[in-house]
């Protein structure tokens, strides 16, 4: 089920942040290549806080997501080096659209509702430092690797 603790949340120093956040699911399969997590997306601004409630995420998806925080932590310009990851299943985008030394803009584009014809987009764009982008990447590595560790049975 996962450590409800996890969340590979980005924080801003202005106010803003994105995360994922597990929700207790006991009858879902996270491991495996077809693995899934239920999770709430969050965003969060100065002036606003918005949650997308029970949306299934690849775990996949979520190593992916947690591979282009590191690498546009590292990459010089991470808005020419890294591509936006998509993780459609759960109707999240990331991208990286501008940086400076210390700082990356991150863009999140979440579909309101999944099952629309005419899908509607909630965006937050916000400046995150560098090391937010690292501690979100180890969040989210650390979180699917609980999911794949060995279960004692004996417990």
């Amino acid at each position: 089920m996962g450590d409800v603790g996890m969340t590979g949340r980005l924080v801003s120093p202005a106010g803003a942040a994105f995360g994922l956040v597990p929700v207790p699911d006991p009858w879902s399969r996270p491991t495996g290549p077809e693995g899934r997590l239920l999770v709430d997306i969050e965003m969060l601004s100065p002036d606003r806080l918005v949650c997308y409630l029970g949306r299934w995420i690849p775990t996949a998806g979520l190593t992916r997501l947690a591979e282009a925080y590191l690498r546009a932590a590292a990459d010089q310009h991470p808005e020419v080096t890294v591509p936006a990851v998509e993780i459609p299943e759960g109707g999240i985008t990331v991208a990286f659209v501008a940086s400076t030394d210390l700082d990356v803009t991150v863009e999140c584009s979440v579909v309101e509702a999944l099952n629309a014809h005419v899908p509607e987009h909630d965006v937050l764009a916000f400046e995150v430092q560098r090391a937010s982008l690292v501690s979100a990447s180890h969040q989210l590595t650390s979180w699917v690797e609980a999911l794949h560790a060995p279960v004692d049975e004996e417990a």
